[in-house]
């Protein structure tokens, strides 16, 4: 069992805080908001920015007399970039610049006689300040750590103070700040002033430890500036009554100690945030001097036999990274926005977050702590592997450590320390965990590696490392670890979600849960970290972009792919990835995906899983509904009660109409909890004995005798309902209606599709074809024959990849008229001589423009891959050509329609498989795919490939009907009315990989 104990390592903490001082001259001093005794300086300040690292004629800008009534304004807290001083950059290219700043302000009377501090919450990237002229201090030890220092002797206690900050892009170690994010600098978080009596509160540590009784034992150890002061305490339960009063004992240099016993706790969890409240009171003399109300957590963090325990359980951490980021104000956030980003974190089933890659505002640990999440804090040492080995460096690094620490350390929320991400191991880095370890003992640390390196060196990492941290993993990988690793692991960083291919997600996830040593992981990233610009130039909309555009000229900048990686995109819009997050991420799963059912009354039984690692189920309740063709015909409700990861087995009563022989049948489900929020929804598909869904297409009214015609150039074949034409020369076919609209303007061997970002990125060394069809047929053979009153076409030849002719599909496709006007349809292509992989492959029918209305029957609403089955339910689904949801790959696809509103079109019927729908510039292509792949992350190939080596046979079939607007009474069943999709999802005017 680990409790991680204290280290011998009282010389480097000493060297660590020596060193700290000589960068920023920071005071020990506990963060007090005392009412009437704080005063913010946010606001309108006095600002210069010069685009260098030397402030030239404007050196003495900190003197009060120097005249800025010729400068211009900045809010504070700001980043200068998105004020319009500079241009945004990103990671490592920040450019040389300073920010002048300044403000006038005054101390209020009630303040003389006490100490008085100014407190910088965050100033990207170094920064040196003046009061009244004179030299106050400075700091380049983080931008993202907070820095407080005594002012009291500088002030003025009458009339105004004159306060000059000079701040700079690039101060040393400025790199450690800078890791895979837009680098926008100046005083992003709060300056406040405040007040102290002289004997005050210096330092305040809680920690709790859980005995074998069921109680807990707080421990509170305070350091008091000065002898002599006298500490009581008192500790009220989350309901608001008294738990314990008591004495802290007065101890050596200020200190004061005391363990309070509380019988009966409420652990704090995230499935649980119970918050108590210390309150303590300073005194001296019976007068008293300050008093301090902080909420705090009763919790224990322990290692057990290599699994990570909370308060004696196993735990498992379903996460995200996140980053301080709004589109419009950059790195300054309100509370509004981090709490909508929770919010939103809640919804998708994410119980933890990893801040990367610095520690985030204050409010949003707070806000972890109270609404339940579990953080792993990052001491933000990243980027800048050149200087990490570097001697003149060390003090650098370490100065971030304690400032992080000792400002998060009593959150409950906080249950991991983050030493830096995926740096080489140093002395410097293993400095920085030891000394976090010695700062505080009761929480693990952990050094997140590339996945890489991690694999050629986790046997260096020391012991005092509780918790390995590999990134991206494939699952081959993930399975390995499970048998040589024996510490506890987090994929702090997995399933990249570059553009919208956040694929391993699912297989993982299971992985992850099935073996205990597999604490969690977070997934790359939250949201896309972009800013809102502006454009001197409209998008043209017919291209593709790597942007997210409001309107022609506005749009998020995420700088290309840098930041195109969120399952949210930067306003906070789910993507697709954001519902398969949610539902992997459920702590309640249904295992069923189909059940078989008979007609008459009967009953669907379910299995339930609790993945809640300490709340049973009793109190949510399983809402359920049997549908009939997308309407209801029962509902109902029953009450769960499964222990923590444990199941239980549901039985559902359901009547199955007699009649119900063609239709779609489906069990609706939703789990919602004692405040009415939905856990998880789910669709069963009912499987009814007997059924057919696919007759009604034998039963089509007879469309006659077909006519066949052909000379030197075409194929012409007419049916009373449509004319089919194919050129000799080329293969090119066509289809029109009676009406002679082009229902069918081309059918070709689909050879994938565009590519999503991530795919695009590693073409070069995978070879992914990137054109959706093979248009050009080489020496092309068109046959028709007639046999007993059928018709039989088929088209045949090589078609070339054009831009590596030596590759080509060969074979050909059959189209058999059915006697209804049906056309069934079978394809057999080889790739030969190819090279490299496919994303997919089959046959493409190409719509003409206007039919923008896609129905199906299978699993929807979004698109579907290998590896993303859970995102999607069965059912019947209605997409409009607009819609963000439209294009892609559905699995398990029964029937296809692609129509105009008015009901023109074609539909595509086929035993289940997967069929895909692409804008194609005005038309669409509807391709059934024989082959279809996953889509991969960042970097790496997909789990599931279509390698070519040589010679893959593609082979299928599915029938084809062209359709107008008098439709057979099966589509009107299960589709009801023509019109166009009533719920058109289109939040951007143009966005990337659509």
């Amino acid at each position: 069992m680990k409790r991680f104990a204290l280290l011998p390592l009282a010389a480097l903490l000493s060297s660590a805080f020596l060193s700290s001082t000589a960068l920023s001259a920071p005071a020990e001093m506990y963060p007090v908001r005392a009412k009437g005794f704080t005063q913010s300086l946010n606001g309108k300040w006095s600002f210069k920015y010069i685009p260098a690292l030397q402030a030239g004629a404007d050196e003495g800008f900190y003197s009060p007399q120097y005249d800025v009534s010729a400068w211009k304004s900045i809010p504070v807290p700001a980043n200068w970039e998105l004020q319009g001083f500079a241009e945004p950059k990103y990671d490592l290219a920040l450019q040389d610049g300073l920010g002048l700043y300044r403000r006038p302000f005054r101390i209020p009377g009630n303040w003389q006689g006490r100490k008085i501090y100014l407190r910088f919450d965050g100033v990207a990237f170094g920064f040196d300040f003046w009061i009244n002229g004179q030299k106050a201090g400075a700091s380049s030890a983080s931008a993202f750590n907070a820095h407080t220092f005594d002012v009291t002797d500088l002030l003025r206690a009458n009339g105004d103070n004159m306060l000059a900050v000079k701040v700079t892009t690039k101060p040393k170690g400025y790199e450690f700040d800078v890791n895979d994010d837009w680098s926008l600098s100046g005083i992003f978080r709060d300056v406040t002033l405040f007040s102290v009596p002289v004997t005050h509160v210096q330092d305040l540590t809680t920690s709790t430890t859980l005995k074998d009784d069921g109680s807990a034992e707080l421990s509170v150890a305070m350091k008091v500036s000065g002898m002599g002061a006298e500490v009581h305490g008192k500790l009220l339960a989350p309901d608001g009554r008294v738990v314990n009063e008591f004495a802290l004992r007065p101890g050596d240099s200020g200190a004061h100690a005391a363990v309070v016993r509380v019988a009966h706790p409420k652990l704090w969890t995230a499935e649980t945030p119970a918050l108590y409240r210390l309150q303590l009171t300073l005194s001296a003399n019976g007068r008293e001097l300050q008093s301090i109300d902080q909420r705090i957590g009763l919790r224990e963090v322990r290692i057990v036999g290599g699994v990570l325990q909370l308060n004696g359980r196993p735990i498992k951490l379903r996460g995200v990274n996140h980053h301080d980021l709004a589109p419009g104000t950059g790195r300054v956030v309100t509370e509004a926005q981090v709490r909508q980003d929770l919010a939103l974190m809640k919804k998708a089933n994410i119980n933890y977050v990893r801040t990367s890659h610095y520690p985030p505002s204050e409010r949003f640990i707070e806000l972890c702590d109270e609404l339940g999440f579990y953080v792993v804090d990052e001491v933000a040492i990243g980027k800048g592997e050149e200087h990490q080995a570097k001697r003149d460096y060390r003090d650098t690094i370490l100065a971030r450590v304690e400032p992080t620490i000792i400002r998060d350390k009593n959150h409950p929320s906080v249950i991991i320390w983050s030493i830096g991400n995926e740096n080489p191991i140093t002395e410097a880095e293993l400095e920085a965990g030891r000394l976090a370890k010695q700062l505080d003992p009761s929480r693990p640390i952990t050094i997140p590696k590339v996945g890489s390196y991690f694999a050629k060196n986790y046997q260096r990492i020391p012991e005092y490392v509780d918790i390995y941290a590999p990134h991206y993993p494939t699952n081959s990988t993930v399975r390995d670890y499970a048998k040589k690793l024996d510490r506890p692991v987090i994929f702090t960083e997995y399933a990249h979600a570059l553009g919208l291919a956040a694929d391993r997600i699912q297989e993982q996830w299971e992985l992850i849960q099935a073996h205990p040593g597999f604490a969690g992981g977070s997934i790359w990233h939250f949201q896309d970290q972009g800013l809102l610009r502006t454009s001197s130039e409209p998008v043209d909309r017919t291209k593709p972009t790597r942007a997210v555009w409001l309107d022609p000229v506005r749009y998020y900048d995420m700088n290309g792919l840098d930041g195109m990686d969120g399952i949210v995109y930067s306003d906070r819009t789910p993507q697709a990835d954001y519902w398969e997050v949610r539902k992997v991420y459920s702590p309640l799963q249904i295992a069923e995906r189909n059940v078989s059912v008979k007609p008459g009354a009967g009953q669907v039984t379910l299995t339930v899983e609790n993945r809640y690692d300490f709340r049973a189920l009793a109190g949510m309740h399983l809402e359920w509904a049997v549908q009939r063709n997308g309407a209801d015909l029962q509902k109902g409700k029953l009450a769960l009660s499964a222990a923590s990861r444990e199941r239980e087995t549901v039985r559902i009563p359901v009547n199955v109409p007699l009649d119900a022989g063609a239709d779609v049948l489906a069990l609706k489900l939703r789990c919602v909890d004692e405040k009415g929020e939905e856990i998880i929804d789910r669709v069963v598909r009912l499987d009814l004995q007997d059924a057919d869904r696919t007759g009604w297409l034998a039963k089509l009214p007879a469309a006659g005798q077909a006519s066949v015609s052909e000379d030197a150039n075409e194929v012409r074949i007419a049916s009373e309902r449509w004319v089919l034409t194919v050129a000799r020369a080329s293969g090119a076919l066509s289809i029109r209606d009676h009406a002679g609209r082009v229902v069918v303007a081309g059918i070709y061997p689909h050879s994938g599709r565009r590519p999503t970002e991530a795919e695009a990125l590693g073409t070069k060394t995978t070879g992914l074809w990137n054109m959706s069809t093979l248009t050009t047929l080489e020496t092309p053979s068109v046959k028709v024959e007639q046999e007993g009153g059928k018709v039989r076409l088929s088209v045949s030849g090589r078609y070339p990849r054009p831009d590596a002719p030596e590759q080509a599909f060969v074979g050909g496709y059959q189209v058999e008229l059915e006697p209804g006007g049906a056309l069934a349809i079978s394809y057999d292509f080889t790739a030969t001589d190819a090279k490299g992989a496919l994303s997919e492959a089959g046959l493409s029918v190409v719509a003409p423009a206007g039919l923008t209305e896609f129905r199906w029957i299978g699993q929807g609403p979004y698109a579907g891959y290998p590896g993303k089955d859970k995102l999607n339910e069965f059912g019947l689904f209605h997409l409009n050509r607009d819609d963000l949801r439209f294009q892609g790959n559905r699995r398990e696809t029964e029937l296809a329609l692609l129509t105009s509103a008015a009901g023109n079109g074609l539909l595509l019927a086929m035993p289940a498989g997967d069929v895909a729908v692409e804008r194609a510039g005005e038309q669409t292509l509807l391709s059934h795919n024989a082959l279809i792949g996953g889509l991969g992350n960042k970097g790496t190939r997909p789990e599931t490939t279509i390698a070519l080596n040589g010679e893959l046979r593609i082979a299928g079939k599915f029938t084809l009907l062209p359709l107008d607007s008098a439709w057979p009474g099966a589509l009107t069943r299960w589709f009801g009315k023509l019109g166009t999709a009533k719920d058109v999802f289109r939040p951007f005017y143009h966005s990337y990989d659509q």
